[in-house]
């Protein structure tokens, strides 16, 4: 549980802050919104499966992106 003790002369912004960066490090807020419907099995495996996809299109992407490297293939002239 996120629990933040406000400082003195702390502005309830900062501490307001400093709360939802708890929150958001523990997952309450991931763990909430995965409990707030019910879902299928078979729409937890189309979940799984987009997110390979997603994953794998990432990674294709990062892969057409690398820097090719350069061959020079004139002689050296000494």
């Amino acid at each position: 549980m996120a629990v933040v003790v406000i400082h003195q002369n702390e502005s309830i912004n900062t501490a307001l802050a400093r709360f939802q960066r708890q929150v958001m490090k523990e997952g309450i807020i991931s763990d909430v919104l995965a409990h707030r419907w019910y879902i299928s099995k078979s729409e937890v495996k189309r979940f799984k499966r987009m997110a390979i996809r997603r994953l794998r299109k990432r990674r294709r992407r990062r892969l057409r992106k690398k820097p090719q490297v350069k061959v020079n293939l004139k002689p050296k002239i000494l």
